[in-house]
């Protein structure tokens, strides 16, 4: 069955979805082979987690998604290959499919999901030319806006951390007229995960009347009074750094006032649940050793809007 990308915002009622996987993932990586801040600290403290960990908590996630009758894919499985993150090797914006480049550590993973790709109208599918960086942790639909987390071009050669570039934004600024593109800069470190972000999504995220924002990742002040006055300091949840250091910001919407986040975020909770949302809570202290969370182990295809 075709499958009709539709991606309008990020907490239109979800209908299918792509969920990272473990299986094979590999040993834990040297010191020197990991691309994120995060996934090096793991490995400096020895605390990286083992894939059979990483397993039973992307199970339970597929699990509660299926309870909630989301359709769920996976991607097929690559031999020794991270596989988890899904979010960033590709994303959709409106009713097309954006298959961009991703950074040389990770281009192996966009073949596994050559059986997603033929479920999808090739007249609804953008492959991003040459030199056009983007991931999907970095890109956020949001009504008539697309939020991009990006860096410049000194930056983005710099480090690691920088995955998405001024020319990335630009393509898909050009390639969506309709919708108005906000780039931000983020904070980057390839070594210390409480002095950068990896992503958008690990310091900013939007939901239904609510934002998530740890405004000390943002590289511009500027940036963070945009935000500030665009949707209200009321209905800000101001992350903590430790908060932002375990990916608060990156939960997964379900509908528009219904969200999964990590079972470790107790403040989170109360405050949208004061909120009167519906909030399920998922194990993923695993994970999170690597890097990302809920939203980056999610590529979200169809949503009601």
């Amino acid at each position: 069955m075709q499958i009709h990308p539709n991606i309008k915002s990020e907490y239109g009622r979800l209908r299918s979805v792509m969920v990272g996987i473990a299986r094979k993932m590999g040993p834990k990586p040297a010191i020197e082979n990991c691309y994120d801040a995060r996934s090096r600290e793991s490995v400096e403290l020895g605390t990286y987690p083992e894939m059979e960990d990483c397993m039973v908590q992307l199970n339970s996630l597929v699990e509660k998604l299926e309870s909630l009758g989301v359709e769920v894919l996976r991607p097929d499985v690559l031999d020794a290959t991270n596989q988890v993150f899904t979010r960033d090797i590709g994303f959709v914006i409106d009713d097309q499919f954006i298959l961009p480049n991703v950074i040389e550590d990770r281009a192996s993973e966009v073949k596994a999901i050559n059986a997603l790709l033929d479920r999808i109208p090739s007249s609804n599918i953008i492959m991003m030319p040459s030199g056009c960086y983007a991931e999907g942790g970095d890109v956020i639909v949001h009504e008539r806006y697309v939020f991009v987390g990006l860096s410049n071009e000194a930056t983005f050669n710099k480090y690691k951390t920088a995955r998405t570039n001024e020319a990335g934004l630009d393509y898909l600024q050009d390639e969506f007229p309709a919708y108005d593109f906000k780039g931000f800069e983020l904070l980057k470190s390839d070594v210390d995960p409480r002095k950068g972000s990896l992503h958008l999504d690990c310091a900013f995220q939007p939901l239904g009347d609510a934002l998530l924002l740890a405004p000390h990742l943002f590289k511009n002040a500027a940036d963070v009074i945009w935000i500030e006055s665009h949707f209200g300091t009321d209905n800000i949840f101001y992350c903590t750094d430790d908060e932002a250091y375990d990916l608060h910001t990156n939960v997964f919407s379900i509908g528009p006032k219904e969200v999964l986040i990590s079972a470790a975020a107790g403040r989170l909770k109360n405050w949208l649940e004061e909120r009167s949302y519906t909030v399920h809570t998922i194990t993923y202290d695993e994970i999170v050793k690597m890097g990302g969370l809920l939203r980056c182990s999610t590529m979200p295809l169809e949503r009601e809007e």
